[in-house]
């Protein structure tokens, strides 16, 4: 998906990283919290994401499917599939470590053992009660990175006491649209029957923390951006418009103490310049629009919270700069191969159903590596020429349409660091 209304420069940083040899030591340092519990992660996804992670920062080559021997899906096949739908799983649970480490909450023995027992991956999860209760633990993680105390042990998913308010928290996964409303409704009404006035002397506040993830992304596996501000933005126009979905429905009727409805979506993303695969935790909030100062307040002190995901980790790789091409040396012995009857398809701005994207369009074989690309490749790559040198490409299957194919090898590698 690339959204038409606006363009994208190129990054001329890459991304704040954290490197695979740190993942595979928070795996290993949750794997170690669950153990201590008492809890088995022997033959467990704990077991086998901090096994790929330690495998992945030794540099050794993995067979995934020996690790995830359970697996037999279409949507994993190269070994990028597997990485992505495992930064996934590795991200959310090592986000929740991170509020472990700062503090662990009441009832947290039943609630890993929950987790545990789940698959492998959210992609493919049948029975929901192990990745509902993990996204419990990833809002928790907010509330414990931010200084609460924290309670996951009464009937409310979450209870967390600051200094000032006490916050009563119903997380809900939404699989698809047509339940949205009862799960936001039954989140209301849950927080409506549980939340006293007042708790431990500090006025009560509820929140809706909903996972929209499968509801944005039916597939709920992974999006493909061209660059980190596009990745965010397709995620963050899904969200948009489930914002306005949900705000039309009556979930704050009457309560100035329910002060929010929290949106998330958390998922992989491939973001092509730089070539980046990251996961995004993307939010949007809804606020109660008939507050009162006390829960003007509370609001305020929420919103603090959730930017906990703006800390920076102490051990993220910076920002490396990146220095745009300008030339393309192009070495004796080159080698090209034009389809060009399909070429002069595309050129003359033939309608798509006359051709399959991911069609073939040219080759180029330098310093005996082949490259080829792809009619969604040229595509793009035409909004560089003005429409009387396409016109002129049209009508001339001559040595001057090399320069498409030169061109949009500098649209894959624009980078004067890239690999070719």
């Amino acid at each position: 998906m690339i959204e038409e209304e606006r363009s994208y420069k190129l990054p001329e940083k890459t991304l704040p990283a954290i490197s695979f040899d740190d993942h595979a030591k928070d795996l290993l340092e949750f794997k170690e919290f669950v153990d201590s519990l008492g809890i088995k992660t022997h033959n467990t996804r704990i077991a086998r994401y901090a096994q790929y992670f330690v495998q992945l920062a030794e540099g050794n080559a993995i067979d995934e499917k020996k690790i995830f021997k359970n697996v037999n899906d279409a949507r994993f096949k190269s070994s990028l599939d597997w990485q992505l739908y495992l930064l996934r799983e590795a991200h959310e649970l090592m986000w929740i470590l991170r509020g472990l480490k700062n503090h662990v909450p009441k009832g947290i023995e039943e609630k890993i053992e929950k987790i545990v027992s789940g698959t492998d991956f959210a992609a493919l999860d049948k029975n929901t009660e192990s990745r509902d209760t993990q996204f419990e633990l990833r809002i928790a993680s907010y509330f414990c990175q931010s200084g609460c105390t924290v309670d996951i042990s009464t009937d409310t998913d979450i209870v967390a006491v600051t200094d000032k308010h006490a916050f009563f928290v119903e997380c809900k996964r939404i699989a698809g649209a047509r339940n949205l409303k009862d799960n936001l409704v039954k989140a209301r009404d849950q927080i409506i029957l549980r939340m006293p006035k007042k708790y431990e002397e500090k006025h009560a506040f509820g929140v809706i923390a909903v996972d929209v993830t499968k509801l944005g992304f039916s597939h709920n596996g992974l999006t493909m951006g061209l660059t980190p501000d596009h990745s965010r933005d397709i995620i963050q126009s899904k969200l948009k418009e489930i914002k306005k979905r949900t705000s039309a429905l009556s979930i704050f009727t009457g309560r100035p103490d329910i002060i929010e409805c929290l949106l998330q979506i958390h998922i992989p993303s491939i973001v092509a310049y730089p070539p980046t695969t990251t996961t995004r935790f993307s939010s949007c909030s809804i606020h109660n629009s008939k507050l009162d100062r006390k829960s003007r307040s509370a609001i305020t002190e929420f919103y603090g919270i959730s930017q906990a995901g703006r800390l920076i980790d102490d051990r993220e790789i910076p920002s490396e700069h990146l220095t745009l091409r300008k030339i393309l040396n192009v070495p004796a012995g080159t080698n090209f191969s034009l389809e060009q009857d399909l070429i002069t398809t595309i050129l003359s701005n033939s309608d798509e159903k006359n051709y399959v994207p991911e069609s073939i369009v040219a080759s180029m074989k330098m310093n005996d590596v082949v490259h080829e690309f792809s009619a969604m490749e040229l595509r793009m790559v035409m909004a560089k020429f003005t429409s009387n040198q396409l016109r002129h490409l049209v009508s001339n299957e001559s040595s001057e349409r090399l320069e498409l194919v030169l061109k949009m090898f500098m649209q894959r590698y624009p980078y004067e660091n890239s690999p070719f």
